[in-house]
């Protein structure tokens, strides 16, 4: 599905990008919290690669970054250099989350920021992080902004979507939607991690299963 050129500057991740302050901030938190600096990192839906592209800059990990989208992809590779990141630094994978292909237990990280309102069968997908997530690894899966942010950047930052945009970009995390899904995933090791800065489902493999 082409990308519409009004959309394309979404995919382009220069200083005017909207998000631009906070992938920064978004990345240095996860990195902080997690500790996770060597081994492989995914990102999920990567879009412009933004979030791959903070952590190549933070951390020694080497990222892969997924998209469904071809055409999304290729803006991708067009803001490595710009921010001083090698072409070999970040390896780009065309496909969706519900099928990717990844060995089993082989990312230490897996990061996915704004994806999760367009997979197509959110079970099937967090059944596939589990697959390839190492033991001891740990997921970040959801929407929103950093901590590191005052709320105030962050309310600026938020889209202004039309009622009927906002009850499709929410529908993933009303009620039980995302326990349902973890559930049918047959996933425990998770958290959901929800207030004012955003929606998370956080996912932790142990060394022992």
């Amino acid at each position: 599905m082409a990308i519409e050129e009004k959309n394309k500057d979404f995919y382009r991740y220069t200083e005017n990008h909207r998000f631009a302050s906070m992938y920064p901030l978004l990345a240095r938190e996860i990195v902080e919290e997690y500790g996770v600096t060597s081994g492989s990192c995914l990102d999920i839906g990567t879009g412009s690669a933004a979030m791959a592209i903070e952590l190549a800059k933070l951390t020694d990990l080497q990222i892969a970054a997924l998209d469904p989208e071809p055409e999304a992809i290729e803006l991708a590779k067009g803001n490595l250099a710009p921010h001083g990141i090698n072409t070999g630094r970040i390896r780009f994978i065309e496909a969706a989350v519900e099928d990717m292909p990844l060995p089993d237990a082989s990312v230490d990280l897996v990061v996915s920021r704004g994806s999760i309102p367009f997979w197509k069968d959110a079970a099937a997908a967090f059944r596939e992080i589990w697959r390839v997530l190492a033991k001891g690894g740990v997921a970040l899966i959801g929407c929103g902004f950093s901590h590191y942010q005052t709320v105030e950047e962050v309310e600026k930052m938020r889209p202004n979507w039309s009622p009927e945009v906002l009850e499709e970009r929410t529908r993933w995390k009303k009620g039980t939607a995302l326990t349902d899904a973890l559930h049918k995933a047959g996933i425990t090791y998770s958290a959901i991690l929800d207030d004012s800065y955003g929606t998370w489902v956080e996912i932790r493999k142990p060394e022992d299963v």
